[in-house]
C-alpha cells in the first residue's frame, strides 16, 4: 500500500467527490463543488492537502488564512468562509483556519486524519502564522443532550469519560477548546448545531509588526498656539472636550 500526502489538484476532484459522498453518507448534497475547490486552489493552493492511497485520493483537508481580529470568536461557518466564496482569505492574516477535514470511511484506521493535522501544523509554522483555529463538530452530543450541557459534555470528553469521534481526536492532537459556538453549522443535528472552537498554538510564531494589517484609528489634535487660553487648566479642559468628542 502506497500512501502519499501532497497538495490537492483539480484533477483529483473525481476521487475527492467520491470520498466526500462516502464520508458524509449523502447522495451528494452539501459537498464541495468543483468550482469551490478550484476557487480554493486559485487563492491558496498550499492550504489544500490530500492523501492518496495507491494513487486514489481518499482524504483531504482544506484551509484558508484569515485576519482573525476581523471575526473574533463569535462567528459562524458562513461568516468565516464568506458564505462559501472564501473571500475572507487574506495572505496577510494571522491564523490558518481549517474549513474541512474528511477521510473516506473505507480508509479509516490508517491514521490519515492525523497525517493531515500534522501537515497543517507544519504549514502553519512554515508560514509563521499564530495558530490553527477551526470550528469542530461534536457528533456524539445528541446522545447526551437531554442530560448534559455542551460544556459538561466537552468536560467529560476531556476527562475521557465520553468518547466523541471528532473532539477526542482533536484533543489528542494538541488542540484545545477555546469556546462553544451556537448555530455554527445550521442543520448539524448530531451536534445540536453546537460546535467547539478549537485552537492549536504555533510556539514558533514570531510577531511581524511591519506585516500587520493597517487598523483604522481616530486622531484628534489640540495645539496650544492655535487657541488662546488664560491658563494651563483651561487648555486641559479643552483637551478633555476633544478627547470626549473623538472617542464618542
Amino acid at each position: 500500500m502506497n500512501i502519499e500526502i501532497r497538495k490537492l489538484t483539480i484533477a483529483d476532484y473525481k476521487d475527492l467527490r467520491e470520498s466526500m459522498v462516502q464520508a458524509y453518507d449523502t447522495s451528494g448534497n452539501g459537498i464541495w463543488s468543483k468550482a469551490n475547490i478550484q476557487n480554493l486552489l486559485n487563492i491558496f493552493p498550499e492550504g489544500q492537502l490530500c492523501i492518496a492511497v495507491d494513487d486514489k485520493v481518499v482524504a483531504c483537508s482544506l484551509s484558508i488564512i484569515v485576519d482573525y481580529d476581523i471575526f473574533g470568536d463569535n462567528h459562524t461557518y458562513e461568516d468565516i468562509t464568506g458564505k462559501y466564496t472564501f473571500s475572507t482569505h487574506t495572505a496577510g492574516g494571522n491564523v490558518l483556519y481549517g474549513i474541512e477535514v474528511f477521510v473516506h470511511p473505507e480508509y479509516r484506521g490508517l491514521r490519515l486524519a492525523r497525517r493531515l493535522y500534522e501537515a497543517r501544523k507544519e504549514l502553519c509554522e512554515t508560514l509563521n502564522l499564530e495558530s490553527i483555529i477551526a470550528g469542530g463538530r461534536i457528533p456524539g452530543y445528541h446522545q447526551y443532550a437531554d442530560t448534559l450541557s455542551p460544556r459538561a459534555y466537552i468536560d467529560k470528553v476531556k476527562s475521557k469519560e465520553i468518547y466523541d469521534p471528532t473532539l477526542t481526536f482533536q484533543i489528542s492532537n494538541d488542540f484545545h477548546v477555546r469556546k462553544v459556538l451556537k448555530n455554527y453549522l445550521p442543520g448539524d443535528l448530531e451536534s445540536k448545531e453546537y460546535a467547539t472552537l478549537i485552537e492549536w498554538n504555533n510556539i514558533y510564531y514570531q510577531d511581524n509588526i511591519s506585516a500587520r494589517s493597517a487598523k483604522t484609528i481616530r486622531l484628534g489634535l489640540v495645539q496650544w498656539q492655535m487657541r488662546l487660553f488664560p491658563d494651563i487648566d483651561a487648555f486641559y479642559e479643552q483637551v478633555k472636550f476633544f478627547v470626549d468628542a473623538v472617542s464618542g
